[in-house]
Formats: C-alpha cells, structure tokens, sequence
C-alpha cells in the first residue's frame, strides 16, 4: 500500500521583462522546465532594437523575446542574447525534464531481523538531477515519533537501509520517500510491518548428484544475506523442471538443506532449482536460485 502526495512546482519559464527595464550585466544562468511546456527567454540592454538570440552560432529570432513551444529534449541547450553590436547579452542554459511524481516504493527484509531494504522508481523519470529524502519513524501513538534516516550508500542510489526495527510488533513503521528536483516534489509513505516483509535471498551453492536407482541429491547452503540461520531458521523448495515449462515438479517445504527425489527417468536431463523461506511462514518466498543442470545416464 502507497500513498503519494506531490507539492509544489517552480515556474517554468522566468517573466517577461520590458526593455524599459534597466540594461543586465551579460550574465548565465540556468533555467530548468517541464518537458513539453511553453519557455519564453527575454533579454534587455535598455533598448530593444537589434537584440536577437542565437543557439551554436545560429540566429533564432531578430528580438528580445524567444518562444519556445511544446518543448522537448532537442531544444535543451545554451542561448544567448545579443546585443546590436554583437556584445552577449545574456547566456541562458535550458535543462528540461519533468516534476517528481510520488515514487513507486518496495521493501523486503533479506537480511531478517538485522535490517530490510527499501527501493523506488519513478514514472516517468524526472530526468533532470532529483535529490530524495529517506526517512522513517514507528508509529507510537504514546509519543511522539523519532525520526531515523533510510541510510543510502551514495547520493545516487534509489535504495536505502531500515535498520534496528522491532520484531514482532503490530504498530507499522512509516517509511517516507520524498523526491525533489527544480521543478517541484512529490512523497510516497509506506506503512511496514517487519514481519511482513520477510523475504530471504536465494539459496546458494546448489548442486545435484546422481544415486544409483534413477535418484537424484540436491543439496544447498542458506543465502549469506540471511544472519541467524541456526535460530531464525528457513525452509526451503525444491523444483525439477525438463523438457518444456509444463514438464515440472516442486518439492517440499524442507527443514533442511538436501534431499534426495526417486523415481527419475534415465537419459532424461533435469533442471534443478531451489527457493528459500522463513521457517515460521513470515512474508514471502526468496526468488529460485539459479539453475543447475543433471543428466540422468541409461544404465
């Protein structure tokens, strides 16, 4: 469940200015909008005759004001006004993209009860250089909420860490996500129950051995992500797939971390893959490990 709220939008364009106004030092700035809106640069140096804007050397308009309509991302790039004796005016730098939207926010706990993860997307992306805000705070109607950072490893990531929650509890934590860029912002807050969104790595290490009597041994090790196997235990699945996605079987759950499937078919080639869970039933199913491939030899 996701709510998304978005706030604030900066102008598109700056207003116009009248060339009664007083001239303007030649100066550069940028000027960030929407993808598809309408831009107007304006220039003055306390006249109006002559004045034209350029983009790459080229003329763009013989005037003070340039119109820009329906913008898309070919028209991002460096303008400059022109005075009648060829002096710059101003240099206006055009970066275009779009408003945040409320972020689309995910979390699962692999690492269950260290920590769990969060991660978002946005559509469709902003484009331009977007700054997120990641908190989250337990909701505690007895006090008032502390508020703890969603640690990201660099600025850039759209993943961050939950850490130190409490087990077992039935009072959510809220994880805020909030996305900002020149162009305005938007939040999505997420209510987690830990417990809920347990949901382990694969298993790794998986392989099979062939037994004497068309029988199979699949063993695996728990995912390294995953702490405490020994008291925070899982349970685990085991898929056999040949020949085409309708030619499968699942086994399980095992409370271990090997098996042995009978009555296989000499000659036949198998597909083996294995999935975790927390023992308890707590959340979901890691996702399949990646396949290892057996050979059953005619004797």
């Amino acid at each position: 469940m996701t709510c998304g709220t978005s706030v604030g939008t900066f102008s598109d364009a700056w207003s116009h200015e009248t060339p009664t106004e007083p001239p303007e030092p030649n100066s550069s700035k940028d000027l960030y909008a929407a993808i598809g809106s309408s831009v107007e640069l304006t220039c003055r140096d306390g006249t109006s005759e002559g004045l034209e804007w350029r983009q790459n050397g080229s003329i763009l308009v013989s005037s003070p004001v340039l119109h820009l309509q329906n913008t898309s991302l070919k028209d991002e790039g460096i303008y400059t006004c022109y005075s009648a004796n060829g002096d710059p005016v101003k240099t206006v730098h055009l970066k275009l993209g779009y408003a945040p939207s409320p972020p689309e926010v995910k979390c699962w706990a692999p690492s269950y009860p260290l920590n769990a993860l969060c991660s978002w997307t946005q559509s469709p992306d902003p484009i331009l250089p977007t700054h997120y805000i990641t908190t989250y705070w337990h909701v505690d109607d007895q006090q008032a909420p502390s508020v703890r950072s969603c640690q990201r490893l660099r600025e850039q990531d759209r993943q961050c860490v939950l850490e130190d929650e409490e087990l077992f509890s039935l009072i959510p934590y809220l994880v805020n996500i909030t996305a900002v860029n020149s162009l305005g912002s938007a939040t999505t807050i997420l209510p987690v129950l830990p417990d809920r969104i347990v949901k382990p790595d694969p298993p790794v290490n998986v392989k099979a051995t062939a037994l004497p009597g068309n029988k199979v041994h699949v063993q695996w090790s728990p995912p390294p992500t995953w702490p405490d196997p020994e008291n925070f235990s899982l349970k685990y699945n085991v898929h056999f797939y040949w020949g085409t996605a309708n030619l499968a079987s699942t086994m399980g759950p095992y409370e271990m971390d090997s098996m042995v499937w009978s009555g296989l078919v000499a000659g036949r080639t198998y597909r083996i893959r294995v999935s975790a869970m927390d023992a308890m039933g707590y959340g979901q199913s890691s996702e399949w490990s990646d396949p290892v491939t057996i050979t059953l030899t005619k004797s």
